[in-house]
């Protein structure tokens, strides 16, 4: 078994963070000063897997300023060698179990065709014993450019009590 630890990101992840999510296709790349402003304003809702201390995996998110029960996932990558080893599902779980006791959900956006997104967030909902829903949010009318439109899932409610058993 590999290992491969888990925990909050630093500013100075930020390079390699861009550079990882730059590899992983269908993410919507971001300027370096975002995964900069990730990693120290939302680094308590971020996570970074990492393997003989390079980073493998990274998950992003904020507690909703619309809904405090909601964990809200932007974007979750794990480098190429490490996929299909539940590496997504654990930073996402690490993540929520550090958030208030308050945050009962999950969502994230993902287009119809981004099918590994989709299987990382079926898992997670199985792995925490929770329900998966998924509407229509944006329509690629809205987010122009030829983008797919995009689906809002949601997962929950989540038990705190489940994610202490889990762990």
């Amino acid at each position: 078994m590999t290992s491969i630890t888990y925990r909050e990101p630093i500013v100075s992840d930020a390079q390699k963070i861009s550079e990882l999510v730059k590899k992983n296709k269908p993410l919507d790349e971001n300027s370096k000063y975002l995964y900069i402003l990730l990693c120290h304003q939302f680094s308590k809702t971020c996570c970074v897997a990492e393997h003989n201390s390079e980073i493998i995996g990274f998950l992003s998110g904020f507690i909703s300023p619309k809904d405090h029960s909601t964990l809200f996932v932007w974007q979750a990558a794990v480098d190429d060698g490490f996929r299909n080893e539940g590496i997504a599902k654990k930073m996402a779980f690490q993540t929520l179990s550090g958030t208030d006791p308050l945050v009962k959900f999950v969502e994230a956006t993902v287009t119809p065709s981004n099918h590994a997104s989709l299987k990382f967030l079926q898992n997670f909902a199985d792995y925490v014993g929770a329900k998966l829903v998924a509407n229509p949010l944006f329509s690629s009318d809205v987010l122009e450019d030829g983008h797919e439109p995009e689906n809002l899932i949601r997962i929950g409610p989540i038990q705190k009590k489940i994610l202490e058993a889990v762990s």
